[in-house]
């Protein structure tokens, strides 16, 4: 008997392919919009958790609070004294600033992060042409530069470009700062993954430099990292430095220093994306519902146009239950393969979107099946009722009807 309902629930699709095709189109976006919406958004959080698990592992982030005072930023000496401690493999100071890059009538955005040559082993800076600065050229203050590639390209149309210039604009203090800038480098832009490229400059400059041009030699040294050799001792190196740095800078108990966990950073946008991967699934979960009135709408088309049939079929003994598992698997079918249009266009729709932010999707089996289970299951909750309807006709009547 269920047989012969999947042969007559083809039969009627097949019949009718094009109103079947338009009854599954609801199903088939929502099913597609919900892969592509979980497979990408759980592939850049993968992502974030493979790079904090990479740098954040072996990573220290010691940084000035709103209630440090000006004595309070580091020196040269603090981090002397930094490196030297037992189990610290690199230490480099950060100065954040931002600005504006140009070269002939190209320009853009972005930021200006000065640092030291350790900085590129500790944050994992990935080079794709020339190098970055060494120390020598820190040392000097000598105005060179490492910036992403997608400016590179937009500015030069290649990412080879070591040993040209552009102008540098900072906009740090309360007026325009320009210098040019001798490119050295050109590498991946850190964020990548979470969805920024291309939008702003990301570049590298000497700490020294930096802080030298664009803060007028102010001290302004407020984050220091530190990469430890061995994870294990991460947290135990971490109080050593906070506690070095407060006793040079008599703060005990003034809170002038913090420790900054980059793993807590990570789970702030996961929770972030979890919390938008939700709601945007949700949203594209509407369009099952609106399928599933669809299917219910055309089986009702369907009991319609074929009452004459139903009541024959009921007069030659066909009961109840008969009749109505034959409407409900028409639906499930419908339903069904939508599903699968659906998830094979969302599983190759995956693809596009996540080379376009940078990721690779991640697929769960357990949520394609759940699904999928959905997607039937939406046939079948919106097809009781014309299936009820159908199974209730009297054969009579049934039969009068032309």
């Amino acid at each position: 008997m269920i047989l012969e309902n999947l042969k007559m629930a083809v039969e009627s699709i097949k019949t009718n392919r094009m109103r079947s095709f338009l009854t599954m189109l609801g199903i088939i976006i929502g099913i597609m919009s919900v892969i592509i919406i979980l497979s990408a958004g759980t592939g850049a959080k993968n992502s974030m958790l493979a790079y904090a698990e990479e740098i954040g592992a072996t990573t220290i982030n010691l940084m000035t609070t709103g209630h440090a005072d000006v004595g309070d930023y580091f020196t040269d000496e603090d981090l002397t004294a930094l490196g030297e401690l037992p189990g610290v493999a690199a230490v480099t100071p950060l100065v954040n600033s931002y600005g504006n890059f140009e070269y002939s009538r190209n320009s853009n955005f972005g930021y200006i992060y000065g640092c030291a040559p350790g900085f590129r082993a500790i944050q994992g800076v990935q080079m794709v042409s020339g190098r970055f600065f060494n120390e020598d050229e820190y040392n000097a203050e000598r105005p060179v530069i490492v910036i992403d590639e997608p400016t590179a390209i937009r500015f030069f149309g290649s990412a080879d470009v070591a040993g040209l210039e552009i102008d540098v604009t900072s906009y740090t203090r309360d007026h325009p700062i320009s210098t040019k800038a001798r490119i050295v480098g050109v590498c991946k832009n850190p964020n990548a993954n979470v969805f920024y490229e291309g939008m702003n400059t990301t570049s590298y400059m000497p700490c020294s430099l930096v802080n030298r041009l664009f803060y007028e030699g102010d001290m302004t040294i407020g984050d220091v990292y530190l990469k430890v050799a061995d994870p294990a001792e991460k947290e135990t190196i971490a109080a050593t430095a906070l506690s070095l740095v407060e006793a040079r800078h008599n703060a005990r108990g003034r809170d002038a220093y913090t420790l900054y966990d980059m793993q807590s950073q990570v789970d702030e946008i996961n929770q972030m994306i979890g919390m938008i991967q939700t709601f945007v699934a949700a949203v594209a979960a509407i369009s099952l519902l609106v399928g599933g009135i669809g299917v219910m709408n055309i089986m009702l088309v369907s009991v319609s146009e074929r009452t004459r049939e139903i009541g024959i079929r009921k007069s030659l003994g066909a009961r109840t239950g008969v009749i109505l598992q034959q409407f409900l698997t028409e639906a499930a079918i419908l339903s069904l393969c939508g599903g699968l249009i659906g998830l094979g266009l969302g599983y190759l729709g995956s693809f596009g979107i996540c080379s376009l932010i940078g990721v690779e999707p991640a697929f769960d089996l357990g949520t394609i099946l759940m699904t999928m289970a959905f997607s039937a299951g939406v046939g079948i909750f919106f097809g009781i009722y014309p299936a009820r309807k159908a199974a209730k006709l009297s054969p009579i009547e049934a039969l009068r009807h032309t």
